[in-house]
Order: structure tokens, then sequence, then C-alpha cells
């Protein structure tokens, strides 16, 4: 059985108070050890003030050291006892106690554990149950070089000292988890707070049905931050998914519209044929008749396989096409069509422009244009191809003197099945998915198309832009 994940608040929220927890308790550790160093190296200094003042009293000969005049001494740091007192002795080499201050009666013994060496030394010891620290002083008659003739003992209780270290000990113990705790309670407010932009999208989302694509998710949260150009992202994306399900659903029933009139009108020449016996001349008109059906269904058919190939078009690196020769091509193979309708046909083309694209889908955009040009260009009209450079694109434009269109028309002469309620352009016919293909081929290589027109009557210009060596702008 899988584990259902902790929330994503619960889980920053720990993870935030893990890694507070960590530094501060690092921290502390740093704190703790730096203070606790710094009070041995103020007891060590209380320690080196008593051997300065009781030095000058010690005299040292082969008869061991021995204390001279100490009644003389101003310090008394000697002779009181308890945790407050210095604890006074002069060793032998050997260790053997020459002397001890007063302060020692009544404590237990003290153990002798002399340094390795013969240099100044220091170190931490419990005696009689409390924490205690020990100075040792070699003693010579000169210099270091002379023979070690004896051994000065400090000791003092540093147990005051302690106090202070497990004070400080409980103060940062509790500091940090009072810390840790109210970061935790905090984190958890503000990862709630933070994340709840997230729960109210997801609640909306969740809400949204395959059916109900105009619902949006909630962008307006107080603030401005990622989530809410998440979410304005996202109801863009919804958007586009609408329009893009709306145009699909128009070219679905579109389709079928186009699909089931010859059908229809194939089903009915068939039951008129066989109602029935017929002359041969009379079946062969009605199969005539279903032939001119057939073939306009053909022609849809193909119009959309050739939409859907167009739909996935993808640019490739390695494809290079001359346009400029492409264009002289076609539009040679389009003047014999345009003088069979008496319309001019004039071209002005750029030599040696090369794009990213294939032969033949570049091939259908500029048949589609001329032929629509001259279909709906009267006799006697005129048809302007030209190709040059723009900016960093290829610039293809044609223009016609035939039937034009309004400016609400020019955006929808690129839907699919589009036929305009021009009596001019009902009489030609036509599927209505040819400049469909064309925006899809010109889109799919990255470039863009636009219909211009000064009103019907007027003649139209469609203006294609496709980017030259790999730019998709």
């Amino acid at each position: 059985m899988l584990r259902r994940p902790l929330p994503i608040s619960l889980r920053l929220t720990l993870w935030y108070g893990l890694t507070l927890l960590l530094l501060l308790s690092a921290f502390a550790v740093f704190c703790y050890t730096g203070f606790h160093l710094a009070l041995h190296r103020d007891f060590d200094r209380h320690l080196t003030h008593e051997q300065r003042e009781l030095l000058p009293f010690v005299t040292v000969d082969e008869n061991g050291p021995r204390f001279e005049e100490l009644g003389e001494l101003t310090s008394v740091a000697y002779r009181s006892e308890g945790v407050y007192g210095t604890y006074v002795r002069l060793l032998t080499p050997d260790g053997e106690v020459r002397y001890q201050s007063p302060n020692f009666d009544g404590y237990p013994p003290l153990p002798v554990a002399l340094p390795a060496e013969a240099v100044e030394t220091s170190e931490s010891i419990t005696w009689n149950g409390l924490p205690a620290r020990t100075r040792y002083v070699p003693l010579r008659t000169s210099g270091a070089d002379t023979p070690l003739l004896g051994w000065l003992e400090l000791t003092g209780f540093e147990w005051s000292l302690h106090q202070e270290l497990h004070r400080l000990r409980f103060t940062l113990i509790l500091g940090v988890l009072l810390s840790v705790a109210f970061a935790l309670g905090a984190g958890w407010w503000l990862a709630r707070r933070t994340l709840r932009p997230v729960s109210t999208m997801t609640e909306a989302a969740g809400r949204m049905g395959a059916r109900d694509l105009s619902a949006r998710l909630p962008a307006d949260f107080g603030t401005r931050d990622e989530l809410t150009e998440l979410a304005e992202t996202f109801n863009g994306l919804l958007d586009r998914l609408e329009r893009s399900v709306e145009r699909e659903r128009r070219f679905t029933a579109n389709a079928a519209h186009e699909l089931l009139t010859p059908l229809a009108t194939l089903r009915s020449e068939a039951e008129v044929a066989l109602r029935r016996e017929r002359a041969a001349p009379d079946y062969r008109d009605a199969l005539g008749r279903l032939l001119l059906d057939v073939e306009r269904m053909t022609a849809t058919v193909q119009g959309l396989l050739q939409l859907a190939r167009a739909d996935a078009l993808s640019k490739r690196p390695e494809d290079r096409l001359d346009l400029s020769a492409l264009v002289e091509d076609r539009v040679g193979r389009a003047r014999t069509h345009a003088a069979g309708r008496g319309v001019a046909l004039h071209a002005d083309v750029a030599p040696g422009i090369v794009i990213s694209a294939q032969a033949p889908p570049l091939a259908e955009v500029v048949d589609n244009l001329l032929s629509n040009a001259v279909k709906y260009t009267p006799t006697g009209g005129r048809i302007d191809l030209r190709l040059d450079h723009g900016d960093r694109a290829a610039l293809l434009t044609v223009s016609d003197t035939g039937a034009g269109f309004s400016g609400v028309e020019a955006d929808r002469l690129f839907d699919r099945f589009y036929r305009s309620d021009d009596a001019a352009v009902q009489a030609e016919p036509g599927s209505g998915l040819g400049l469909s293909i064309v925006r899809a081929i010109v889109e799919g290589y990255g470039g863009h198309i636009e219909a211009r027109s000064e009103g019907p009557g007027r003649g139209g210009l469609f203006v294609v832009r496709l980017p030259l060596d790999g730019d998709t702008r």
C-alpha cells in the first residue's frame, strides 16, 4: 500500500525547522565552546597572577624548593579556604610535597600529576568532587638550560565558572528549542498562507469539466508573484485551448455538412435512378451526376488530408529551399490558367532567396494563393505577385483586382470551410479549405500570413512572411 506523501506545506515547515535547528545548534555549540575556553583562559590568568605573587618568595637550591619570608606576601588567596581559595604546594622534581598552604587542611589529598615536560602548563581536574584547575610552574636556579629543581603547583576550584557554564548551556538549549518551536509555528502559518493560492487553484481545476472550457483559475490573490503568473499563464493556455476546441467543433460540423450534402445528393440520385427501369442514356446521365458529387467529396477529403499534413509540419535545420526558383516555377504554371480566364498575371521575383522548408508544402501555398486570385478576379483583371527580402524574412505578396472582402471578413478568410456571402464568391466552386491549408503551412514553418482589402469589389492583398536562416520571429 502506497503511503500518502506529506503535504508540501508540512514538508517545507519540517525542512525549515530542521535547517534552523541545525544552524542554531551549531551556533550554540560555537558560543558555548568559545565561552568555556574563555573562562579557562580567565582562570589561568588568575593562577598566573598568583604565580607572579608567589615566585619572589620561592628559594631553589640543591636542597629543593622552599618559601622564605612568606609572611610578607600581601596576597591572601592562598590563605583562603573553599571554592574561592588558591591552594599552593612546592614539589620536588619527583613530585614529593615539600610545602602546602594551610588551606589544604580538611581536604582530601590532591593527587600529583606532573607534566611530561618541564614547561609551564595548566590542566582541568576533579578534586573533592568539584571541578578544579591546576597550574604547574617548573623551578630552576636560572635559565631554561639549568636542571629542574622543583615545581610550584597552584590549584583553584572552577565551581563558579562551571555554574556559569551550566546556566549558559541551559539558556542556549532553551533558546534554541523555543526559537525552533516559534519558527515551526510561523513557518507552518507562512507556508499555508503562501501555498493557499495553490490549494485554491487545485480546487478550481478539480471543478473544471471536460465539456466546460469556460472556467478559469483564480488569479487575484492580493499580490502579484510567481503563482499569479502561473495562474495567468494557465488561463492563457485554457483560452487557447477553448478557441482551438471551438474551432475543431466548427470544423467537425462544417466537415460533416460538406460531406453530408453530396452524400444526400448521391442517395437521392441513386434512389431516383432505381425506382424504375430506365434507358441506357438515362443511367449514363445519373452516373455522371453521381460522379460529380463523388469528385466534390473527394476534393473535400483531399483538402482535409492536406490540412492534417499541414498542421503536422515542423522545421528541420537540414531543409534548404530556393524559394525564388520555386515561385518562378509555380507562376509559370499558373499563367496558362490565368490567361484562360482572361486575367493578366505579373510577377517580380528577387533571385537567391533561400529558406528552411520543403518544396511541396510551399508549392501548395503559392498555388492556392494564385488559384484564389485567378478564381475571384473577373475577366480583364490583373494579378501581381512579388517576392523580396523583408526584415529577416522572405516577403511574398499576391494582390488582385477581384472580388475583395470587408475588414470583418479578413480575419475569417482563413477559417476552415468559410465561404463569403458575396454572390461572386458563392458562384465559384470550392471547399473553403484552401486558405486554411495555406495558413497552416505558413505557421508550421514559423511564418505569418495576413489578408488585406479596401472592401468588396476592390481587390485583395495577401502577405506571407517566412523566416530566413531558421529565424522564427
